[in-house]
């Protein structure tokens, strides 16, 4: 009876509400990109060829995401709590003239070296043109979801998550079905669902009031300052999450334990994604507490303890039902990936509770701390993930993660340790800076 209470209570929680709702919107998309895999691996309509290119595609684009947003969406949200209605206001439309103008240089650098490019790759000519044009709609579509998610409207943000994957997969699977597309059928579901999505969100600024044409020259350089290090940062987590590929194509790791290792690292993830929407609900609430003046470090480490019991409730679950896919569901020659896929999810778990920690350094904009601690990341897991994959390949490489991440998160807690102290050690937390750090 006792669990049962509990489970009622939880359910009438706004808090595991909006939770919940995070985390239906974010594996919604994945479900239904999961249950078209026998249609997109179809020789009929996507050839193993179609396959390939869209591959590249998406290799190419989140690469080119990164430098087109330049950390502008970080610098929103914490934006958002910090200043002033009409001063955000200027910052929120200083970001897209930014990304705009990046969009423009990457589309022009792409363009010069598209020879070069086409025989390394074998790139399309089409990608010197979508690839830039559909990064900068990544960002503003993703601008537009977390000005959502800070004005807390769940709701919304299901229902714009939502309607965009019905409309991406649902175009994407009429092209190629119905019109013999191939990959181009994909890539105009994702084209169409981002510029639907953008539309929608123009007018949710207008309607609003946050596209204010008044900008300055500082506005530009503040967000330019503040985008530099973000961009380290973000290089510092492909070193640390998404490198396995490289490291272990140049030590030749043995192919048939690789697709073991890879079906592994799939369902290790699904930890991430959790905790990702539960930080969805988690950060909005830090940020208005630091906001108001209300922060302290008691509360701070109630809201860290209350995030990591979110988390912890929903990641057990996953992971008991992961293994009970690799016993009973999935073939028995994937049995060795349990130790891999826990390795993957504990890594997966502990970065989760590095963003919280991370994002007082994100609302600060402590762009030498920032700069810093990648840095120092960067030139670590480089050591260690060529001698763990050198030594012991496929295991080497998922303990490199896992090193990389403890070592991140003593990193990131000796970074913010002053930080914390300076603006929530004192009794009157009222009268801390908003400024930025340098």
């Amino acid at each position: 009876m006792a669990a049962i209470n509990l489970v009622k209570s939880a359910i009438k929680n706004p808090a595991y509400k909006s939770v919940a709702t995070y985390i239906f919107t974010n594996f919604f998309s994945k479900g239904i990109s999961l249950l078209l895999i026998p249609l997109f691996t179809n020789p009929k309509y996507l050839t193993p060829t179609d396959n390939g290119i869209l591959s590249l595609f998406s290799s190419n684009l989140m690469l080119m995401a990164p430098f087109v947003s330049l950390g502008m969406i970080q610098s929103t949200t914490a934006d958002f709590f910090k200043k002033p209605a009409n001063e955000f206001a200027k910052s929120f439309t200083a970001n897209f003239i930014i990304s705009l103008f990046l969009t423009l240089v990457a589309t022009c650098l792409l363009f010069v070296f598209r020879d070069a490019l086409q025989q390394k790759f074998e790139l399309p000519p089409s990608f010197v043109y979508i690839i830039p044009f559909l990064a900068f709609l990544i960002f503003s579509g993703e601008q537009l979801f977390a000005l959502i998610r800070n004005r807390n409207e769940v709701k919304k943000f299901s229902s714009f998550g939502i309607g965009k994957a019905i409309i991406e997969y649902g175009v994407s699977v009429v092209l190629i079905v119905f019109f013999f597309k191939g990959w181009q059928g994909r890539v105009w579901g994702i084209a169409i669902s981002l510029m639907v999505i953008n539309l929608v969100g123009f007018f949710y600024y207008a309607k609003n009031n946050y596209l204010q044409f008044s900008i300055t020259k500082q506005h530009l350089l503040d967000e330019i300052k503040f985008g530099i290090p973000v961009i380290t940062y973000q290089v510092c987590v492909f070193m640390l999450s998404t490198t396995n590929k490289l490291f272990l194509a140049i030590f030749n790791a043995d192919k048939y334990q690789l697709g073991i290792y890879a079906v592994a690292c799939v369902f290790g993830t699904l930890v991430g994604y959790l905790g990702t929407s539960i930080f969805l609900h988690i950060q909005p609430k830090v940020y208005k507490s630091i906001s108001d003046g209300e922060a302290t470090i008691p509360s701070l480490r109630r809201e860290f303890f209350n995030y990591l019991k979110m988390l912890t409730a929903v990641a057990i679950p996953c992971i008991l039902f992961v293994l009970f896919l690799y016993y009973y569901v999935i073939n028995k020659i994937y049995l060795p990936g349990i130790p891999l896929f826990l390795m993957v999810s504990f890594s997966c778990f502990l970065w989760q509770l590095n963003n919280f920690m991370f994002t007082f350094l994100l609302y600060f904009k402590a762009k030498r701390k920032i700069f810093m601690l990648s840095l120092i990341s960067i030139g670590i897991s480089v050591i260690v993930n060529i001698v763990m994959v050198k030594n012991f390949q496929i295991i080497g490489d998922a303990l490199a993660s896992m090193i990389n991440t403890c070592i991140f998160c003593v990193l990131v807690s000796l970074f913010i340790k002053d930080l914390v102290i300076e603006k929530f050690g004192k009794k009157n937390t009222t009268t801390f800076s908003n400024q930025p750090l340098k």
